[in-house]
């Protein structure tokens, strides 16, 4: 390992950087934006670290990195947060646990394979981007929608013509919902099909 890979890893593990951008470390290290590229290109030879999209890197040294942590660098500049069919698996809302992670963006859609996970980023307009709280794990932090949203994303999406996502399924049970915080809500949508969706569905 070079000598300006060795320093950018002792910069990276003392500020304990678990997900970042080459921007990050540039205005931490005093490098050239060639020379940084090439530390990073280094590291990641060693399996020291992983690029998930340009320009976004995961730290494999530290403990217990999951992979919603790299949702807000996947999404960025715009606001983005775990959804859909991961939110609700992760609250045990449904039993089925997704094979992808579902988040929700202002921004365009996108899918990413990465070595950590595979996302699949879907639209919302910007007026529907709330929500969701901000988790901590440890020294991981996420964003997640509560559940009463996640659900309500689920089936915006779901109503809207020519979507591929299907609506929220349970079975054998009740949904384990706030009704009164998931009508409020839907109520922001200001969307009657939604309304009507809850209404048809007992809820």
């Amino acid at each position: 390992m070079s000598r300006s890979a060795a320093g950018l890893l002792q910069l990276i593990q003392s500020h304990r950087l678990r997900v970042f951008t080459t921007a990050d470390l540039l205005t931490l290290a005093d490098m050239n934006p060639p020379a940084a590229t090439q530390a990073l290109r280094r590291l990641e030879g060693h399996h020291l670290l992983t690029r998930i999209k340009r320009g976004v890197w995961v730290n494999r040294l530290v403990e217990n990195l999951g992979p919603y942590e790299v949702v807000p660098y996947l999404a960025a500049p715009w606001p983005a947060y775990v959804s859909l069919h991961s939110a609700l698996s992760e609250e045990g809302i449904v039993e089925e646990i997704p094979q992808v992670i579902t988040v929700v963006s202002s921004g365009r859609p996108a899918r990413y394979r990465t070595p950590i996970g595979n996302f699949h980023i879907h639209h919302l307009p910007e007026r529907l981007i709330w929500g969701y709280q901000i988790r901590k794990a440890g020294s991981a932090s996420y964003p997640i929608a509560e559940s009463e949203k996640a659900f309500l994303d689920l089936a915006y999406l779901a109503l809207i013509p020519r979507s591929r996502l299907a609506f929220p399924y349970q079975r054998n049970r009740r949904w384990d919902l706030d009704r009164s915080k998931l009508r409020a809500y839907a109520v922001r949508f200001k969307f009657h099909p939604l309304l009507e969706y809850l209404k048809r569905s007992g809820l």
